[in-house]
């Protein structure tokens, strides 16, 4: 039950306190390209949740390896060999080295299996993956220090859920802003959609707090 109570904790933090894309703006050219195509946004989702919790849980298991491998070289080494002391930007290195073989599995699994709309997964999964929101789920985790299996599992599944409600709320505000004839014809499509996402980030950061990410 602590185990539930943990990943529903961290998918909690991740959709309403420290929500990825309205406070950091991550993935939000990807989520005003997918309100636009309304029957995309929940693949899309998934995909986002699948690859960021995959990623997370590899990382997890890496990065653990590294730091015993960093306690060994501490007790007999003292850290006279720099591989043992590896700066931020590697981690980054090796979650994106991880995504990537995911990606090319992923790939790979689609091509062989006998699944419809092929091109469609194909296309959707690049650009989830291209999502900077995958990325940032194991690299905050990591940055907190948390190794703990149930939080991961709720980070990613939390990184998905954000970006459907988020996107589903740009969708809806989409719609809303076609129909209002009373937006100047300079501002209407996408400028008057960049205002109203703006918009929206700027009251979730006043309700929430806005510390940085990272």
């Amino acid at each position: 039950m602590n185990e539930i109570m943990q990943m529903f904790t961290a998918a909690v933090y991740a959709v309403f306190l420290s929500n990825l894309l309205l406070r950091g703006g991550l993935g939000a050219s990807e989520m005003i390209r997918a309100a636009q195509r309304n029957s995309e946004i929940m693949l899309t989702s998934v995909l986002i949740s699948l690859f960021a919790t995959a990623t997370a849980l590899i990382g997890r298991s890496v990065t653990m390896l590294i730091n015993a491998q960093r306690e060994i070289a501490h007790e007999f080494f003292h850290y006279r060999f720099s591989i043992f002391t590896m700066p931020y930007t590697w981690y980054a290195a090796i979650f994106g080295v991880i995504l990537l073989l995911l990606y090319l599995l992923a790939n790979l699994a689609i091509a062989l299996l006998p699944l419809k709309h092929k091109r469609l997964l194909h296309k959707r999964m690049g650009m989830s993956v291209l999502n900077s929101l995958v990325m940032s789920v194991p690299l905050l985790l990591y940055l907190q220090g948390n190794t703990e299996i149930w939080p991961v599992l709720g980070m990613g599944l939390g990184a998905g859920v954000a970006f459907y409600i988020v996107t589903m709320l740009i969708n809806s505000g989409m719609h809303i802003l076609q129909q209002n004839k009373a937006i100047p014809p300079m501002f209407s499509g996408v400028p008057a959609t960049l205002i109203y996402t703006g918009l929206l980030a700027l009251a979730f950061t006043g309700f929430v707090g806005g510390e940085p990410i990272f």
